[in-house]
Formats: structure tokens, C-alpha cells, sequence
């Protein structure tokens, strides 16, 4: 009877978990490109959504120099804006108030998206505070030195910002501030005559083109005496030269 050799011991059974270790690893990137693809999907649905309720971009033709505060006729230009505001991350708080809270998703949401501002954190700032939902943007984006005229080119972002905030019932008060700087023009002699002017300029804005109720908008200037940072250096005068669209929490009495 012939002699039975040892059976071979196979040394490479290691590699039946390897590749089964491959394949379930496969199976998750697969799984997850998957997901991924499909909350894009759902992103491009809700902007469609906000297309079909906003609509697009109502164009207005003809632009008149000058600096006068009764120039409504600027041609609103294609594509986005630079708005240089300080560094950090966007901030939106969600309001006690849950249509606040929406008002808030839909208004970071939709610009993000829409209008492809990258880096929205340096350009703008969606905050709640006691007052209310606070849009604030940088004066430096939206006029030039001395001027309560908007620039045409932030036309786009105002906007797209007033035709989601018309859908408030809530009031929305508009503030002018500048930094603390003295300012002597022909038109404006102090920062409060310029501060208010700005303000009021958007707010005639709002119920000239989109049809704003008056009765529910408020404008006021503030000039240098509400800062948000040090007015001691370039970069804090930077930061208190602006415009804060305000959603009230609390309507006035």
C-alpha cells in the first residue's frame, strides 16, 4: 500500500478575506457616491423650487449718472458680486421664531447657490439677535466712497435678498452705518446725513421695484455710533461701514 504524503498546507487562505475585506470596501464607496449623488439632486430640486416661487431676475434698463438718491433706472447686470466682508464663518442662529429660522435657510441657501458667491462667510453675514434676523452687508460692495447710491453690480444680490424677504409679513427696518471718519460733501455734511441716506436709498428701492409694503419698512442712520469692531485700524473701520437689513422679531408698536 503506497505510503499517503502530508496534504499541503495552504498558505495563501489569507486572501479570501482580503478580498472579501475589497469587496465590502467597494460596496461602501459605491454606497456613498451613491448617497452623495443624491443629495445633489435634492439641492438642485429646492433651487428649482425657489426658481418657480421668486422668479427670475426682473431686468430694468436705462442708468442715469450722478448721485442723486432717486436713481431706480440702473441696467441690472449678469452674474454675481464681489462683497468684501470680514473673515469668518457665516453665522446664522436659529431664531426662536420658526419662520425666521426658514427665512434664514432659504436666504443662505438659495444666494450660496444661485448666484455662485464663493466664500460666503467674507461676504456677507446672516445672524439672529434679540432684534430680529439680521442681513449684514458691506457698504465697501455696495457704494462708492461717500455715495448713497447702490452700485449696479450689487444689484443681483439685493434683489434675490428682497424678493425671498417680501415674503415675510414681519417688518424689516433698514440701517445705514459708517465708520467714524468725517465726511464733508455737497450732499451729505456728516456721517449721519450718509448713513441715512443709504438706508433710505434701499428702502425706496424695495417699494419702487418689488412693491414693498411702506407701511412695514423703516429706515434709519445710525452714522458712526453703533461699531461692530475697533474703528482704531483699517480692517475694523472696514467692518462698521455697512448696511443691516433687519427682519424684526418684534413688529413696532
Amino acid at each position: 500500500m503506497p505510503k499517503k504524503h502530508p496534504e499541503h498546507v495552504n498558505l495563501e487562505r489569507w486572501l479570501v478575506s482580503y478580498a472579501d475585506f475589497i469587496t465590502l470596501m467597494f460596496a461602501f464607496f459605491v454606497i456613498m457616491y451613491a448617497i452623495s449623488k443624491a443629495d445633489l439632486a435634492k439641492f438642485k430640486i429646492v433651487s428649482e423650487s425657489l426658481k418657480a416661487a421668486f422668479g427670475e431676475f426682473v431686468e430694468m434698463s436705462g442708468h442715469s449718472g450722478g448721485k442723486t438718491l432717486n436713481q431706480f433706472d440702473q441696467t441690472q447686470p449678469l452674474g454675481g458680486i464681489v462683497i468684501d466682508m470680514p473673515a469668518g464663518r457665516t453665522n446664522v442662529q436659529p431664531p426662536e421664531n420658526d419662520d425666521l429660522k426658514n427665512l434664514a435657510d432659504i436666504l443662505e441657501e438659495s444666494i450660496s447657490y444661485e448666484l455662485g458667491v464663493s466664500d460666503l462667510a467674507e461676504k456677507l453675514q446672516i445672524t439672529n439677535e434679540d432684534r430680529g434676523l439680521v442681513v449684514r452687508l458691506s457698504a465697501k460692495g455696495f457704494y462708492d466712497e461717500g455715495t448713497a447710491l447702490v452700485k449696479k453690480e450689487a444689484l443681483p444680490l439685493l434683489d434675490h435678498m428682497a424678493k425671498i424677504l417680501k415674503t415675510t409679513k414681519r417688518h424689516i427696518r433698514v440701517e445705514g452705518h459708517t465708520d467714524n471718519a468725517k465726511v464733508s460733501s455737497e450732499y451729505y455734511p456728516s456721517n449721519w446725513e450718509l448713513s441715512t441716506a443709504r438706508a433710505a436709498w434701499i428702502v425706496r428701492y424695495l417699494i419702487h421695484k418689488f412693491k414693498y409694503d411702506p407701511t412695514k419698512l423703516e429706515a434709519s442712520g445710525l452714522a458712526e455710533h453703533h461699531p461692530v469692531a475697533d474703528n482704531g485700524s483699517a480692517s475694523g473701520r472696514s467692518k462698521n461701514r455697512r448696511v443691516e437689513i433687519i427682519v424684526l422679531s418684534k413688529n413696532p408698536l
